[in-house]
């Protein structure tokens, strides 16, 4: 009876520790400012020639490095950006498409819409 307990009180324990290790949405919206400004200061660092392309490739252990946050916080994140425009997968192996500038299309999907 006493292991019950005990096991029951662990279980709610290790829920509430989860529960606080979420990030809240504040903190994924600048979580995701600071991954698209760090997409711009790699595509301004970047040499081409002509005009840089309008995304960059990002994988998700690099950016759980560069921002010492978990890779789920990291993935999190971009799919927010993804909802709002920004991101996309390009496959399951952790690459992510940052868009930092709008294309020619995306602009006339928003026009129409």
């Amino acid at each position: 009876m006493f292991w019950e307990q005990f096991r029951r009180v662990l279980g709610h324990l290790k829920r509430a520790l989860r529960m606080e290790q979420r990030p809240t949405i504040e903190q994924l919206l600048q979580l995701a400012e600071a991954i698209f400004d760090y997409g711009l200061a790699i595509q301004a660092y970047e040499k081409w020639s002509g005009s840089p392309p309008p995304y960059i490739i990002v994988e998700i252990p690099e950016l759980a490095l560069q921002f010492r946050k978990t890779p789920k916080a990291i993935k999190d994140t971009l799919l927010l950006l993804r909802v709002m425009g920004r991101a996309e997968p390009l496959d399951c192996h952790e690459h992510w498409k940052l868009k930092l500038a709008d294309t020619p299309s995306s602009r006339k999907d928003e026009r129409a819409a």
